[in-house]
């Protein structure tokens, strides 16, 4: 009985560890991901204040605004400067309707994206 309750206590002891070290990991994980990144959202900003000023650049030229963001290349920027994140889901992103055209990017993952509409000369917050 005594080295029952001996091995039992040990996996108690060895189960509560592992949960202790799982907790903490993903803790560590969850703020990384999560936690604000001030140079990055600046960072982003400052580049989208580049391509908003190429488009107009290229609207003042071209009479209207890009339907994408490749137009700007190379005359108005040398390359697209880069979002807070990089991927096709994180990057700078450019929706163009039959009325607006919108520049946008994530700011914290999985959300929060601020995003400019040229018509209306506004920036706005998704999420």
């Amino acid at each position: 009985m005594g080295r029952q309750l001996g091995s039992t206590l040990r996996q108690w002891k060895d189960h509560a560890s592992r949960l202790v070290q799982n907790t903490v990991s993903l803790a560590a994980t969850v703020y990384v991901t999560l936690r604000p990144d001030r140079a990055g959202s600046e960072r982003a900003q400052q580049n989208a204040e580049r391509i908003i000023a190429a488009c107009r650049e290229f609207e003042t030229r071209h009479g209207r605004l890009p339907e994408a963001l490749s137009e700007l290349l190379p005359d108005l920027l040398p390359e697209l400067p880069r979002a807070k994140f990089d991927g096709p889901h994180f990057g700078f992103t450019y929706d163009v309707t039959q009325q607006r055209h919108v520049l946008g990017w994530t700011d914290r993952i999985p959300f929060g994206r601020p995003y400019y509409v040229f018509e209306e000369d506004r920036w706005g917050y998704l999420d």
